[in-house]
């Protein structure tokens, strides 16, 4: 009977993994690990009631399982959320600190940011101007002679 639980809770793991490395295998293999449990429970423990009590606890497993997966994985995305750019950035000088090529950082009131040069290179040190963004990124021109 433990071999029957080692199956489930193995495959109950696989395919809580599956929310955090996805590709279908984690979610494949749990589901083969759980099946083979309900049918060495079955030959363990012959009886239709005893079988649809495994049944019922078993999908009220996975289910619980699927909803905490789901919660953990919307609480990451909740916090490695986009940053938010203000509109008044967008027309304001930096200078970059690293190399643009295209993309690279650039520092802005003492702030380093993630930016991405629309022309092309820029090289370490150059004053740039902000011009919009762009996912992460703050999209930056060099900044026009005087």
């Amino acid at each position: 009977m433990f071999f029957v639980w080692a199956l489930a809770l193995s495959g109950l793991f696989l395919i809580y993994l599956e929310f955090f490395l996805p590709g279908a295998i984690m979610a494949i293999g749990g589901s083969l690990l759980l099946i083979g449990s309900i049918f060495l429970f079955h030959i363990h423990k012959p009886g239709f009631l005893s079988l649809t009590l495994y049944l019922i606890s078993l999908s009220a497993a996975v289910y619980s399982l699927v909803r905490f997966a789901l919660w953990r994985v919307h609480s990451n995305a909740t916090k490695n959320a986009l940053p938010t750019f203000s509109k008044e950035m967008i027309g304001k000088p930096a200078r970059t600190t690293t190399d643009l090529k295209p993309s690279g950082h650039i520092t802005l009131d003492d702030q380093v940011y993630l930016a991405l040069s629309e022309t092309g290179a820029i090289d370490k040190g150059a004053d740039v101007t902000i011009i919009g963004t762009q996912g992460t990124h703050l999209i930056v021109i060099p900044k026009e002679p005087s």
